[in-house]
């Protein structure tokens, strides 16, 4: 009795499963799904999901949905936090929304891209248990907006990170990964998927003025000339109503105030008190190729009781 090639039986079974995983990468391969709900598929690596947070003007890749905490600080500067980790891997998104207007005065891309990599360094002490030291970084631009590159590597591993100033949104992208060909392909892809919408709040009503903000590249910002005082309506001063109201407004060509929005709010009539005083301002308008351009910009307008009028 003949007994049954084995060999033979192995050698058709690997060439049928080796046609089987062909099949099915074939068919997966160069596919993107939109953003499904957080821990409904496991990340693998061809099928990646799209990804932008409710409000942002900005959108990019991920190889899962990940994880949400926000952070607001008395400064009225809310951080959003996006985090996921896959394998060995970690992939981290930092949204600094509504940067008040005094930070965007003070090196921004040294001081908020610092704080935006906070997290991704602590996580790379506590996994990899070494010190991260940064081997390159540079300036770059995006759809005409200012930001940063930057990589800081260990015996073991390595973290790219990118960093955009877009208007008033600050955003950070980091990926913590081993050395390794694969996963610098994947933090090569995370990083390139950012991109930029039209900002969600801007007037619809300015088109002349669009992409005009302090994140776009102009010769000389404007420069406030007055200072007009805002009134304190009897009601908020019976009721001891006191606090900062933040607003943006358009400054025209000429150096007026054409339009006025307001990002934050107090009681009792001061919400209109500081738009009047806003329309009272008048500026050395900012400057582009040697002319005069329309220009958005962030003002804050403080109620105090205790100063003097």
């Amino acid at each position: 009795m003949r007994r049954p090639d084995t060999n033979s039986h192995r050698r058709i079974d690997l060439v049928g499963l080796a046609a089987l995983i062909l099949a099915v990468t074939t068919s997966a391969a160069g596919q993107e799904q939109q953003a499904a709900p957080a821990g409904t598929e496991k990340a693998n690596a061809t099928q990646w999901v799209k990804f932008s947070p409710e409000g942002a003007r900005f959108s990019l890749s991920l190889p899962a949905s990940p994880n949400e905490k926000t952070k607001n600080e008395d400064s009225g500067l809310k951080i959003h936090y996006y985090k996921l980790t896959t394998g060995l891997t970690e992939y981290q998104v930092v949204w600094f929304a509504n940067v008040p207007y005094g930070m965007l005065h003070q090196a921004p891309l040294n001081v908020l891209f610092l704080r935006g990599l906070e997290d991704i360094l602590k996580s790379a002490k506590k996994s990899m248990k070494q010190d991260f030291v940064t081997t390159r970084q540079e300036d770059i631009a995006l759809s005409g907006y200012s930001g940063r590159e930057s990589t800081m590597e260990s015996a073991a591993g390595r973290i790219d990170a990118k960093c955009l100033l877009a208007g008033y949104d600050f955003v950070t992208l980091a990926v913590l990964h081993p050395k390794e060909e694969a996963s610098a392909a994947d933090a090569k892809r995370f990083l390139d998927s950012l991109s930029l919408a039209v900002n969600p709040g801007q007037s619809s009503g300015v088109a002349s003025g669009a992409g005009i903000g302090p994140g776009t590249a102009v010769d000389t910002r404007p420069v406030p000339l007055n200072r007009p005082r805002p009134n304190y309506t009897e009601r908020a001063r019976k009721n001891s109503v006191q606090g900062v109201i933040r607003l943006r407004v358009l400054i025209d060509v000429d150096g007026s105030v054409k339009d006025v929005q307001l990002l934050t709010h107090l009681p009792d009539g001061l919400d209109d008190e500081a738009a009047k005083a806003a329309r009272q301002l008048r500026f050395r308008p900012a400057t582009r190729g040697g002319q005069p351009v329309k220009f958005w910009q962030v003002l804050e307008v403080e109620f105090n009781l205790r100063a003097k009028r």
